[in-house]
């Protein structure tokens, strides 16, 4: 059974959970925290994202029962991304445990992850939601147990410009966050924008083949939006771009390339995308002409800024 850190000492874990109007799922999510096995200290904080549902007063329902539960309010919506950096840097563990709040974790999902985080020497651990048609009163997460396929992969920027990392299922060590710069604070969705700002630090990343969370069927997600999909996976590519203008000609080429797909996928979902221009700058990049830099996004990047209905962070 986890504990709170003794007086004076830093947990193992800090649990960072940006709340938005999770009223109904949050009494279900702390419920299987709670119920997570294992030996290992660790504080829970909850960032509400100026929540107009009751989401706050259940918050402060948990830390009035739980000495290591802390609530940060704030007054306006900024979204996701500025959220988790503001948790984390009030916190004083370890790991970050970076989940989100309407899903339901495994009974050994920290103990689990620690436990790779160690043995391989990994500062990065990622593993899988499953979801499920339940409604989160009626779902359950199972145990992940001993058989688990893991892969480790010393490049970690190389493994995260491939497939599947996106998930907020993820262990990271604090020093780690905090030298990669948390979430692109200008994006704001930070599923992409994380694992990649933190890749470029990292010094291994474990992707384990286990089942961390159970998703079920819980309200709206910010991830159903399609072309708020597109516009943050651009932003968070072409912002990287750049930001490091060292990074390897290879990887340039594979982050421009998500850009451009990016374009193409909103284009198709009905973002005014000049078709011929885009096809073009698609073309090029396929038979490897023109130069993979932020200067080749720019006209794309108008575009989405552009876009109506686009979520955008407000920051402090």
């Amino acid at each position: 059974m986890f504990s709170s850190r003794p007086d004076g000492m830093a947990p193992d874990v800090s649990f960072i959970l940006p709340v938005y109007n999770k009223a109904t799922a949050l009494p279900y999510f702390f419920t299987s925290l709670l119920a997570q096995q294992g030996q290992f200290s660790c504080e829970v904080i909850f960032i509400d994202d100026a929540s107009t549902d009751a989401s706050r007063s259940i918050l402060d329902s948990f830390a009035a029962k739980h000495d290591f539960v802390r609530v940060i309010s704030n007054d306006n919506n900024a979204g996701p991304a500025i959220r988790l950096n503001q948790g984390a840097a009030q916190a004083q563990g370890k790991y970050l445990a970076l989940f989100d709040c309407d899903e339901l974790l495994a009974p050994d999902a920290i103990a689990v992850m620690l436990e790779l985080a160690r043995d391989h020497d990994a500062d990065m651990v990622h593993g899988k939601g499953r979801k499920t048609d339940a409604s989160i009163e009626q779902a359950k997460a199972g145990m992940i147990g001993s058989d688990i396929d893991v892969k480790t992969f010393d490049d970690a920027l190389d493994r995260i410009l491939g497939r599947g990392m996106v998930r907020m299922t993820w262990l990271v060590e604090r020093v780690l966050f905090n030298q990669a710069g948390g979430c692109d604070p200008d994006v704001f969705i930070q599923d992409e924008s994380l694992p990649l700002r933190l890749s470029l630090h990292a010094r291994r990343v474990i992707d384990a083949n286990m089942v961390v969370t159970s998703i079920p069927d819980a309200g709206s997600h910010l991830s159903v939006n399609k072309m708020q999909q597109h516009h943050d996976r651009f932003l968070t590519y072409a912002n990287f771009l750049c930001e490091h203008p060292e990074i390897a000609s290879d990887k340039r080429r594979k982050i421009f390339g998500k850009c451009i797909s990016a374009a193409r996928k909103a284009k198709r979902d009905g973002a005014p995308f000049n078709t011929l221009d885009l096809e073009l700058r698609y073309l090029a990049h396929k038979i490897g002409l023109g130069r993979n830099d932020p200067v080749g996004l720019s006209r794309f990047a108008f575009v989405f800024q552009n876009l109506s209905g686009i979520r955008r962070p407000i920051k402090p």
